[in-house]
């Protein structure tokens, strides 16, 4: 039995390669509507799959959240590897994933003695989320108890932050922030917003821009604002735009010596908003969690 075991979400963005290596549990976010057929990203539907059912029919593709039942099941099967659960979920501010998880792992303590599922809200989401998780469990796998773990979270968030951009606005009205019509005349002007995610874990516009090039130069500026140092881990995420991704981590290369570089796909749950060509990238310092 394993002494902590990590739980996390797909919109964490974890690679199926790393998520074995340290043996992180991910679960779906979220499930995946289309023309009354329903998915499980990652494992019925790949990501790359779901972003084709966006282009094809935006407005039949939706999400529906878990229920409590669907995650004691996960919990369940958790519990085969260590009775010591943390559940790292994306913000409770754009999700019901944390209450839900919540009333399931409180529910599963009553009924599993000697059992223990710590459910945290990360704040965060997509590659802020990810590099936590990421860190948490390569302590975890160093053999840290889960006291420690719980204690080293909230220093890691602290130091973690990122900046997305939107290459479209043309699918923002998913979100219910503009009206379907505003939203097409918006990328019609091609503006592309920079956001970031603020320490309560709600989605904020930081700037604008209308061009892709410039939108990179302003994610590396937002960076340098927000970091001391030029040495930091990065895991940069991507909707669908496997090429711009490439482009950004040239950029990232030349502006920053990078300890790491991680590369995934940005979430369908929370991309089907934000629509193809969303890239995002998470960063933060070497952390000692000694």
């Amino acid at each position: 039995m394993k002494n902590v075991l990590i739980i996390t979400d797909t919109v964490a963005g974890i690679p199926r390669e790393l998520a074995q290596k340290y043996d992180i549990k991910i679960i779906p976010a979220a499930i995946i509507l289309f023309r009354g057929d329903s998915f499980i990203e990652g494992e019925t539907l790949s990501i790359t799959e779901a972003y084709n059912l966006i282009k094809k029919d935006p407005d039949s593709f939706s999400t529906s959240a878990l229920t409590p039942g669907f995650l004691k099941e996960m919990y369940t099967e958790a519990l085969t590897k260590s009775n010591n659960i943390i559940h790292l979920t994306l913000s409770g501010e754009m999700s019901a994933g944390y209450k839900v998880a919540s009333l399931a792992a409180a529910s599963i303590m009553e009924e599993v003695k000697d059992t223990r599922i710590s459910v945290i809200d990360t704040k965060a989401v997509a590659s802020i989320q990810g590099l936590l998780v990421l860190e948490i469990a390569r302590a975890a796998a160093n053999g840290k108890s889960m006291d420690q773990l719980l204690d080293m979270i909230p220093i890691v968030r602290k130091q973690t932050d990122g900046v997305m951009m939107l290459d479209t606005l043309r699918y923002v009205y998913r979100t219910g922030r503009m009206s379907k019509m505003g939203s097409r005349i918006a990328s019609l002007f091609n503006i592309k917003p920079i956001n970031h995610i603020t320490e309560e874990g709600r989605l904020e516009l930081w700037d604008k821009v209308r061009d892709r090039e410039k939108g990179y130069q302003k994610m590396i500026d937002y960076i340098n604002e927000k970091s001391d140092i030029k040495s930091l881990h990065f895991m940069v995420m991507h909707a669908a735009a496997p090429e711009m991704a490439d482009r950004f981590i040239e950029l990232l290369k030349e502006n920053f010596t990078c300890l790491s570089v991680t590369i995934s796909e940005y979430s369908a749950v929370m991309g089907y908003g934000a629509g193809p060509g969303c890239i995002f990238v998470g960063f933060h310092p070497e952390i000692n969690l000694s």
